[in-house]
């Protein structure tokens, strides 16, 4: 992969990426950068924490594979509505499934081999991973009603887009420490939640 060039969205769009959740509308304007850098934070955070445990390595598939997460890849291009989808993590399953005309796709429109573009999506997948087995779910650090009638509030939801924020998070700063761009910050900075 060029050094250069990531196709994951950075920290400057996540605000859009959190836009384009449903729940936005519920979240107040106030509130919104802040639960961002949380979410942001969050995957950055995650990122140095496996980067160390694993010693560097840049191989997912292999990561995967030594936490009993098999990945398997079905020769589809998954589009739903007008949302294309390269991967999902099934939890219940411990299974990752790659869809490779989809990544293919991808891919090409990023001038990325198909090996590199499976392995980066592996990295956003991983972070799923680790919030299903002990990190917590990063779309519930901030929770909005299900419904309101007048005061009244019933239920509540996580924001699907923080998870998703987080992931790209961890992507980027992943494969930016193997690069040696980035480097993990020590103290304070570096607590949870």
């Amino acid at each position: 992969m060029s050094k250069s060039k990531f196709p994951f969205p950075g920290k400057s769009l996540a605000l859009r990426e959190l836009k384009a959740d449903p729940c936005y509308v519920k979240i107040p304007p106030k509130e919104r950068r802040g639960i961002v850098e949380q979410a942001w934070s969050i995957g950055e955070l995650a990122a140095c924490d496996e980067y160390q445990k694993t010693m560097g390595s840049n191989d997912f598939r292999s990561i995967f594979e030594d936490r009993g997460v098999s990945v398997e890849t079905r020769n589809v291009d998954y589009v739903v509505g007008k949302q294309r989808y390269f991967s999902d993590y099934l939890s219940g399953k411990n299974r990752v499934t790659l869809y490779e005309k989809s990544i293919r796709l991808w891919a090409e429109e990023n001038s990325l081999e198909y090996e590199n573009a499976c392995n980066l999506i592996l990295s956003h997948e991983y972070f799923h991973y680790l919030e299903c087995n002990g990190l917590g779910l990063t779309s519930r650090i901030y929770q909005v009603p299900m419904l309101r009638i007048g005061s009244l509030s019933l239920g509540r939801t996580g924001i699907h887009a923080l998870s998703e924020i987080g992931a790209h998070a961890f992507a980027r700063t992943y494969f930016d420490l193997v690069n040696n761009r980035s480097s993990c910050k020590e103290g304070p900075a570096r607590e949870r939640r």
